[in-house]
């Protein structure tokens, strides 16, 4: 029956270098290569690229399998050997690329199949031609995206280093970020007796520094924060409540004792 034999070319807006591997970057084929159903890398050669793959490929009029082992002349040609096949009987071609300059390729791909199912002829031809041009179509898009991507990502590192070397042309430095202050510890702050306020101030005063220290203790970042502000708080309550018993026993002991030094004049 022999090979029937088919080829496409495309020019693509992308790199050599980004066409090449995309095209062997079998495992991700499913994704962006429209016929591929699923690949499986079986060996791998000293450079990290596949060696052996078997390809698992709709081809129109039923799906196929075939496994090819590969041989590389980066970045500009890529063969194979017909190694088995399921529903293809033998397989061969290449890969070409050309550098056409300022970041464009032309690639070429051309296929010679063997089928191993009967079907009339120009069916056969037609289904071959159609995959093999949505090949290289699919390719075209990949690399295409992958050097935008990489292009992007250059610029924004680009303007980065120029802006820096902007900056330091004249004098101006990226702040360090500032030194985070260690949080003080939290301390009562009470009122003396010198301190100037009357006893019926001192109740307001305690709830006042007590309710401040639970605040401080809480802004701490202090892991137990809700079972210090629970403690800070009951402390408080109870400072308080003795403040307001001392505040409420002095008035009575005074006019006690006012009664007392009264009562004889």
């Amino acid at each position: 029956m022999g090979l029937n034999w088919a080829e496409h070319s495309l020019e693509i807006a992308a790199p050599i270098e980004t066409c090449f591997a995309a095209i062997i970057d079998y495992e991700t084929f499913p994704k962006w290569q429209g016929a591929v159903v699923d690949t499986e890398v079986l060996d791998w050669d000293a450079k990290g690229r596949g060696k052996r793959v078997r390809l698992f490929v709709d081809a129109k009029v039923r799906k196929v399998d075939y496994t090819l082992d590969y041989r590389y002349d980066e970045p500009d040609r890529i063969e194979w050997d017909f190694v088995e096949g399921n529903g293809i009987n033998d397989a061969d071609g290449h890969y070409l690329f050309e550098d056409l300059g300022g970041g464009r390729t032309r690639a070429t791909y051309k296929l010679g199949l063997e089928v191993g199912i009967p079907l009339p002829g120009p069916v056969a031809r037609r289904a071959h031609r159609s995959t093999l041009k949505g090949s290289v179509e699919d390719l075209k898009r990949e690399a295409e995206q992958r050097a935008a991507s990489s292009a992007t990502t250059r610029s924004g590192e680009r303007s980065n280093e120029r802006e820096t070397r902007l900056a330091e042309k004249a004098g101006i430095r990226k702040p360090k970020p500032a030194a985070r202050e260690p949080t003080p510890e939290p301390t009562a702050e009470w009122p003396s007796d010198g301190g100037g306020h009357s006893v019926a101030e001192v109740p307001a005063l305690v709830v006042g520094r007590a309710a401040s220290v639970g605040r401080r203790v809480a802004e701490g970042g202090i892991e137990t924060a809700r079972d210090a502000t629970a403690g800070a708080a009951g402390a408080g309550l109870g400072v308080a409540r003795r403040a307001v018993g001392f505040g409420l026993r002095v008035p009575r002991e005074l006019a006690t004792r006012f009664r007392d030094l009264t009562r004889y004049r």
